[in-house]
């Protein structure tokens, strides 16, 4: 978020106030849905203070790139987050049906039709 890199952990993010979703998708392998719960991503940059000192809209100039451990890459806009803009309630998921997520944190995109942007095993979240 500023010069040092934050580490998130589901410890962490308990401190923010979380979020519940019914969330469902299309996947390679069926239908998915559970209920997800977690932290909005907008929250969790505005605890961390994102984008103290930009101008005037200076985060809708901003993206983020989510990596997983397994290579893949899906990058996002502050604009389609912001809840002045898209509002749309990405979460950092760290639970699904009431159990801890495999691998850690998920993100989760609710109203997407297919899964392609619900990553899991993130290793990084590049603010860029």
């Amino acid at each position: 978020a500023g010069p040092a890199p934050v580490v998130l952990t589901a410890e962490s993010l308990a401190s923010l106030p979380s979020v519940e979703k019914e969330v469902s998708f299309q996947t390679s392998k069926g239908p998915s849905t559970g209920r997800y719960k977690g932290v909005l991503f907008w929250d969790v940059l505005q605890a961390n203070k994102a984008f103290d000192g930009l101008e005037r809209n200076g985060e809708l100039k901003r993206t983020f790139l989510v990596d997983a451990r397994d290579g893949y890459s899906i990058a996002f806009s502050v604009g389609e987050i912001h809840p002045d803009f898209g509002n749309t309630q990405l979460m950092l998921a760290t639970e699904v049906d009431g159990k801890p997520i495999q691998g850690g944190i998920r993100i989760v995109v609710p109203g997407d039709k297919r899964g392609a942007r619900a990553i899991h095993d993130i290793v990084k979240i590049e603010l860029r």
